[in-house]
């Protein structure tokens, strides 16, 4: 379904964006071109996915001598504000980390929307563009045209030490109240429970997705469609309610480690690697992330105790790469996704995200073994905004969830800005 919005790719980026671009520049990170029969492409992703990236890179060089991929990791947030800066410069980046969807995901750059503004190439011609579920093959359509190759997907869940919880002979709670029980237990050994980076959109992105497939999206999986048609408004939604209630919950008992409001994710993750906290909510990439960053700590992976139902939706972050369409090499990028089309089993390793063929099959990779029984009963909704008329619902709420962290803002103030958003967006 096509999604018609009054915003258009003309959008100012800020002065900490052209900073990044210099700066990216100034590295190596400007125009792409060819030394001696080799094309260089560039592109900018997250610094949760470089453990994939670099094993599928250095494969595709090895595969062959004519294209090399120049990559460079930064955190989620500042992705989308980069690239945007090259884009309204002339000078896209080959291949762009776009949101699958139409949401603008936790770095703004949307698919339909980069789609609509004419920015990406068309990849429906390439024999992997509806290799997918039909719930994942929206995000990656624009009107009927392919733009984006899905790479995997990943769930939100609540992961934690087995090595804090193997000495303190405890369990991973199994309902919200056992959660925040399980904080006070914590602080009483010197720790936090977990880490919250509420200072940019992709740590508040997480704890929305999270608890909203729990409290909206189990119990109401058509929820979207019936805001579309004015059947419902988030601020008259119990389950809406509940979620940022929950998120406020964990602040006012002390769960999270102190700073939370002015900390970013990448931040926040660097405090449970280095020990500091024994569990977090957030994707399957992030987990891996911190198993890298710290080997001598075990995590493992629980559901999230939030909603009222034994078996609540497993909300999915899509993962995409499209090429731009004004680049300079568009044939070579396409090449490049072949090559990862035909490797996604490799990202999805190195990433501990899992492939949309496991999707179909209600299989997850050993370490989300726990939560596969909700897998094999298809209980899966794509992430609470990924299909929204526009980011604008969503930017909001990641805006005001800050405040919740600085009792600044109320559940009710973010519920009011969401309708107001969604409504104004149309």
């Amino acid at each position: 379904m096509r999604h018609h919005r009054r915003t258009r790719l003309g959008w100012k980026a800020g002065a900490g964006a052209g900073a990044l671009l210099l700066a990216a520049t100034a590295c190596g990170g400007g125009d792409g071109g060819s030394s001696g029969g080799t094309v260089t492409l560039r592109m900018y992703s997250t610094t949760t996915t470089e453990p994939a990236f670099s094993v599928l890179i250095d494969g595709f060089h090895k595969s062959q001598s004519k294209i090399k991929i120049k990559a460079e990791y930064i955190p989620s947030a500042k992705v989308g504000q980069v690239t945007t800066t090259m884009m309204q410069a002339g000078n896209p980046p080959d291949l762009i980390m776009a949101s699958p969807g139409s949401g603008g995901g936790s770095n703004g750059l949307s698919v339909h929307r980069l789609a609509e503004a004419n920015r990406l190439a068309d990849l429906s011609a390439r024999p992997w563009a509806n290799d997918l579920p039909e719930l994942l093959k929206p995000t990656a359509q624009y009107d009927g045209k392919s733009y984006s190759l899905i790479l995997g997907v990943s769930t939100q869940f609540l992961n934690y030490t087995t090595t804090d919880f193997d000495k303190w002979k405890v369990k991973p709670p199994k309902s919200f109240k056992e959660l925040l029980d399980m904080c006070a237990m914590i602080k009483t050994k010197g720790m936090y429970a977990m880490a919250s980076g509420a200072a940019d959109m992709a740590g508040n992105r997480m704890r929305m997705q999270v608890f909203s497939a729990a409290n909206v999206y189990a119990l109401e999986p058509d929820w979207d469609k019936k805001r579309a048609a004015g059947q419902v408004k988030f601020q008259t939604s119990p389950g809406w309610k509940k979620t940022f209630q929950q998120v406020q919950d964990l602040v006012t008992h002390d769960c999270y480690y102190p700073g939370s409001a002015g900390r970013t994710t990448e931040e926040a993750r660097k405090l449970g690697a280095s020990g500091k906290t024994t569990m977090g909510i957030g994707p399957s990439i992030a987990a891996a992330y911190l198993s890298k960053a710290n080997p001598d700590r075990k995590w493992a992976a629980a559901a999230v105790p939030a909603g009222d139902t034994s078996t609540p939706n497993l909300p999915l972050e899509v993962a995409g790469i499209s090429v731009a369409k004004r680049a300079k090499h568009v044939g070579e990028s396409i090449e490049f996704l072949d090559y990862l089309a035909a490797h996604r089993d490799v990202y999805s390793k190195n990433s501990g995200a899992f492939s949309p063929a496991m999707m179909a099959k209600g299989e997850l990779p050993d370490f989300l073994k726990p939560l596969e029984p909700l897998a094999k009963q298809n209980r899966f909704s794509l992430a609470a905004s990924t299909m929204w008329p526009s980011e604008a619902p969503a930017q909001v709420a990641y805006k005001y969830m800050t405040g919740l962290h600085n009792n600044t803002r109320t559940v009710d103030d973010i519920l009011k800005a969401m309708d107001q958003a969604w409504d104004n967006g149309k």
